[in-house]
Order: structure tokens, then sequence, then C-alpha cells
């Protein structure tokens, strides 16, 4: 799973002090950088040992939705909006929504909600596939690191520009 899609689900409304939607769902994804993915994806197509070989990329550490959340509240120093739905919520909405032609696209949105509840973990172990690669477990970038540089980042900018701010500020 891509790590991206992290960044505006939970991160910016964060920092912004929005809600942040989340579920009870003991679900746990082992997510992956896309730029991870993509760089792995073009040394197997370069790779003669891959040909006609099934390759499962996973990131090293499978995240439950909460555990994602309270690491954003870490590393932003601020607490969470949490407004959590149960997935027993989103499946039954899931349900009524398929009644309907009109409401089909919404149930299909809600597809999701089947794979939360399954309690599956999705995540896979890589150690043949970086041996198979080549490449370092070292070298992939984790769920943790990807976050921290995102928070380090963008609060040091918020940080220049209130510090810009002040300094334009005419009082009278």
């Amino acid at each position: 799973m891509m790590e991206q899609g992290l960044i505006g689900q939970y991160a910016v409304p964060i920092l912004e002090e929005k809600s942040v939607w989340g579920t009870d769902a003991p679900t746990r994804i082992a997510y992956m950088d896309t730029q991870d993915i993509a760089r792995l994806t073009f040394i197997a197509l370069r790779n003669e040992k891959i040909d006609n070989k099934l390759l499962t990329f996973a990131g090293p550490r499978a995240w439950t939705t909460q555990e994602v959340i309270t690491l954003c509240e870490r590393l932003a120093g601020q607490d969470a909006n949490v407004t959590t739905v149960p997935v027993s919520i989103l499946k039954f909405t899931r349900q009524l929504t398929r009644f309907f032609q009109w409401t089909n696209d919404v149930a299909d949105r809600l597809a999701f909600s089947e794979v939360l509840s399954s309690d599956t973990v999705f995540s896979a172990p890589m150690n043949e596939t970086y041996s198979l690669l080549g490449v370092d477990q070292k070298d992939i970038v984790t769920l943790e690191k990807y976050l921290q540089d995102y928070f380090t980042n963008i609060l040091k900018k918020l940080k220049d520009l209130r510090a810009q701010s002040k300094q334009t500020d005419i009082y009278f």
C-alpha cells in the first residue's frame, strides 16, 4: 500500500485541527512508499531471474488505523480530533446503498468495509523478494521515517511562514 495517501487522510487534518476519520477495525496494513514500489518494480523488470515470478511488495511493519493516527499525533506534537466510525455501520450503509441504482457509486466506495471487517493483516514477508532483487531492507523507507520527514519539513515551513508573517505585520 502507498504511504502518500496517509498525508491527506491523517497528517493534514491533524495539522489543520480538523477531524480525522478512523475505524475500530483491527485490520493491519504494511504501507510502502510509492517511490520504493516504483524502484523495486523497475529492478524486477530489468532482472532476468524474475521472469514469470509473482512478487509481493509490502512495508516492513503492518499498522492499524489507530496506530497510524497515534504516530501522526506524536510527530505533529498535537492531539487529533478523531471521529471513529464502527466498521459495522460502514457495512450496513453499504448494504443499504446497494438497493438503489443511484447510490451504487456510494456502495462501491464502501466496498473497503468488507476488507476492514476481515481482521486480515495486509503484509507479506519480503526477505525472498529483497534477495531476488538484490535490495537491502535498510534502503526501504519505513512509515515512521516517511511521516517523520513529512512532519519535520512541514513544521519547519510553518515556523518560517510565521516568522515572515511577524516581520511584515504593521502595527499602528
